[in-house]
């Protein structure tokens, strides 16, 4: 059953380093994981957005292509932000005492807002 084995590496390969600024509050891997369902999900209704629309006229067709579009976008965004890329650091306004939260830096995904 190695098939079913953990292997997502995507903080690993893209770390927590971007201007020469090095974020302490980040992405984790379950975060990641969760980016990364996201996008599947996204890109299965973009895909069947996409078959469906061929049952229907041509005329009507618009509606499945601008909707399908939206939601590949969105799947392009979340798989971005499950890689760890598109974000960018921010300082942390209200420092926090607790040491899962704590931190000077945090990433900001702006990935998020080119999808909207």
């Amino acid at each position: 059953m190695s098939w079913l084995e953990r292997r997502n590496d995507a903080i690993q390969v893209n770390p927590n380093t971007v201007n020469d600024k090095h974020v302490d509050i980040a992405i984790t891997v379950r975060g990641s994981d969760f980016y990364f369902a996201i996008c599947a999900v996204m890109g299965c209704v973009a895909l069947g957005t996409m078959a469906a629309s061929a049952m229907k006229p041509r005329t009507d067709r618009i509606f499945f292509y601008i909707t399908a579009a939206i939601n590949m976008t969105a799947c392009i965004a979340y798989f971005a932000m499950g890689s760890n890329l598109g974000w960018t650091p921010i300082d942390v306004e209200f420092q926090r005492s607790w040491s899962k939260v704590a931190g000077v830096n945090r990433e900001i995904f702006y990935v998020r807002y080119i999808d909207w």
